[in-house]
């Protein structure tokens, strides 16, 4: 009896002591964020599209002439900020895609040549403040997602 007491005692004990404190909170989106040690989950809020209008800054940082289906084209180290609506997508011609989905902006950039950019970049590219999110194409593999 008092070894199954120990046991259950070291098991409590070090369920208790083993676990990491855990921080949650809400962004201004409505996404649930949860801290906890080093890792950071994100639970997004479902996006209802409603046909609002978002201002997007792109800049081509390629040698080659990039097109925007049935938009406008950007020349190399050319940037334009265009007003996109949430009901609406962006089709790159080398095969990225710009969209509102389930949790809001989503990119489908399987050769990962664009980089979404903030911070120090924001400032760098002068990037106006009511512009609400902006993207760099770059040479494939150098941008966010990974490449298959």
């Amino acid at each position: 009896m008092k070894l199954k007491t120990i046991i259950l005692t070291m098991g409590i004990l070090s369920f208790l002591f083993g676990c990491k404190k855990e921080t949650r909170y809400t962004d201004k989106h409505g996404n649930v964020i949860i801290e906890k040690g080093d890792q950071t989950l994100i639970i997004p809020t479902e996006y209802e599209k409603t046909g609002a209008s978002y201002k997007i800054f792109l800049r081509n940082e390629t040698d080659k002439t990039v097109s925007i289906k049935d938009k406008f084209t950007l020349k190399s180290n050319e940037e334009k900020i265009i007003e996109f609506i949430d009901t609406d997508s962006m089709l790159f011609d080398f095969g990225a895609k710009i969209f509102f989905g389930d949790t809001g902006l989503e990119v489908d950039d399987k050769k990962g040549e664009l980089a979404g950019i903030g911070g120090e970049y924001w400032e760098k590219y002068k990037v106006p403040d009511d512009v609400e999110y902006g993207f760099v194409i770059v040479p494939p593999g150098q941008g966010d997602m990974p490449t298959e």
